[in-house]
């Protein structure tokens, strides 16, 4: 009796078949690709075909011959955005850090998550320590609260309808002002201040958020913090080519 996969086994081997294909080997058929991973050729095609179904392999219908599909492109292509965005971004990051010494970072939106892709530290002693890699919720905090303004509508509602922390006449109030402020809303005493990014399309690609110990954002410079926040969010866009 044949034994099942695994899901992690068969995943492993479906990245086996992405991995076949190189500048060298554009294209294979079931049986190149089957003696490249050292499998049977009934389970290579159960995962091909997967592969297929979901676009990450395309099949001439001539030669039945695979090669990477549209989706590998797709991906690729948020990859190489991500990497553009904080190669781009990470000049005015490091001029915002030096007037103010708190920590400026950087999220994208990934599923129904912000990640923090770019991250210039405070040197304080008393400072908000954060990650690249860190992940934090949509629908909390001033970074998300920026990402989650600028999605489509539909998205934006299942997300506020799981968590009824923040209201869509605030992320109106975001959208109208280019800003929020986040005080004490995922940690008791830190301030956040987050503006979006734009690229070429306008499309927010982006939030640039400032954050630190509230004690140091209380008082009279508290505006000239966003506003500088503000501003680096816009020269970073138009770096972009917005």
């Amino acid at each position: 009796m044949a034994v099942k996969d695994s899901p992690v086994r068969s995943i492993e081997r479906a990245l086996d078949i992405l991995d076949c294909f190189a500048p060298g080997r554009l294209d294979l058929s079931l049986t190149e690709i089957a003696k490249r991973i050292d499998l049977s050729m009934s389970t290579t095609s159960r995962i091909v075909a997967t592969l297929e179904n979901r676009n990450y392999l395309a099949r001439n219908s001539d030669t039945q011959r695979y090669s990477l599909g549209s989706r590998i492109t797709q991906i690729g292509a948020l990859g190489l955005s991500n990497m553009e965005l904080r190669k781009v971004a990470l000049p005015f990051m490091r001029e915002l850090n030096a007037i103010y010494n708190e920590g400026v970072s950087l999220y994208v939106i990934q599923g129904d998550e912000r990640i923090c892709v770019e991250r210039v530290e405070s040197t304080l002693p008393l400072r908000r320590v954060i990650n690249v890699g860190d992940r934090h919720p949509l629908t909390r905090g001033a970074a998300g609260r920026v990402l989650l303004a600028y999605l489509p509508e539909d998205r934006r509602r299942t997300l506020l309808a799981r968590d009824q922390f923040t209201t869509e006449e605030a992320l109106k109030e975001l959208r109208h002002g280019g800003y929020t402020v986040s005080l004490g809303e995922r940690e008791e005493g830190v301030t956040s201040i987050a503006a979006p990014v734009q690229d070429a399309s306008c499309e927010v690609v982006g939030a640039l958020a400032m954050s630190g110990p509230s004690v140091r954002f209380a008082g009279s410079g508290f505006s000239d913090k966003i506003a500088k926040v503000k501003k680096t969010a816009e020269l970073i866009s138009e770096a972009l080519g917005r």
